[in-house]
């Protein structure tokens, strides 16, 4: 079975524009989201969905680092951005997540896929 984990990531924000790559402890709070996410048993790969806006190409460097795939899309549709990031890999499940968590869980997310199959 292959679950997705989509996290969606925008460098725009009208109240604090690029916090998701702010560092602690020398870290991006997006590069310990992805970790966190990563520990997840049941995941079979993170995507990360992206804008296509120039500033996304932070965002970029981070998942190269990291070795996540990135989907660039619309600015304005979320859930277009959602929806080609997912079609390409044709999943059986999507956990759909979002990169200003980056305490996120990882048990509870798989505790979440185990509850839900």
């Amino acid at each position: 079975m292959k679950i997705l984990a989509i996290t969606q990531a925008r460098y725009g924000s009208s109240r604090f524009p690029g916090k998701i790559l702010k560092e602690i402890d020398g870290k991006s709070l997006l590069e310990i989201h992805l970790e966190r996410i990563s520990k997840c048993k049941l995941i079979s790969k993170i995507k990360v969905a992206t804008t296509n806006e120039p500033d996304a190409d932070r965002i970029e460097k981070c998942c190269n680092k990291l070795k996540i795939d990135l989907y660039k899309g619309s600015l304005d549709d979320v859930l277009e951005r959602f929806y080609f990031a997912a079609i390409e890999e044709d999943p059986d499940y999507i956990v759909r997540l979002t990169s200003d968590c980056p305490l996120i869980d990882p048990e509870v997310i798989d505790n979440v896929i185990f509850f839900y199959d």
